[in-house]
């Protein structure tokens, strides 16, 4: 049996995936999402920040939330129009990110050819958000 050599933290490093563990705890859905694969941790706590936002606003007001589902034709995807990437790498509060304003849904074809890339429709939401308080 082969053992992975245990890595080196630094004190800031194990607060931060602490803080991961917790949060991850606290919202056992996300685990589903398999944030807790990356290896940046910083970008793992706020990818988890912006989804504990995101499943906390009223989603159901979205339209075609009653689609929601992961595979199989006529399912539908939650997007964030800023990608989550972009808001990591612009230093956006994950409030922001995760706010109603920034969720749709869109079919999942759609939001799987998306991935993080920055439409027209993601940079008017970008200026939107940044009025956000």
């Amino acid at each position: 049996m082969v053992r992975k050599k245990k890595l080196k933290r630094t004190q800031r490093e194990e607060n931060v995936l602490k803080e991961c563990r917790s949060l991850l705890r606290k919202y056992p859905k996300l685990k589903r999402k398999k944030l807790h694969k990356m290896k940046n941790l910083d970008k793992r706590l706020y990818y988890i920040k912006v989804w504990v936002v995101t499943e906390s606003q009223p989603l159901h007001t979205l339209k075609n939330s009653d689609k929601r589902c992961w595979k199989g034709s006529g399912c539908h995807h939650l997007d964030h129009i800023v990608p989550i990437a972009k808001g990591f790498i612009d230093n956006i509060p994950p409030e922001k990110i995760g706010n109603i304003t920034n969720l749709r849904f869109i079919p999942w074809e759609d939001n799987i050819s998306k991935g993080h890339k920055m439409t027209e429709e993601s940079h008017k939401a970008l200026r939107r958000i940044k009025r956000i308080k």
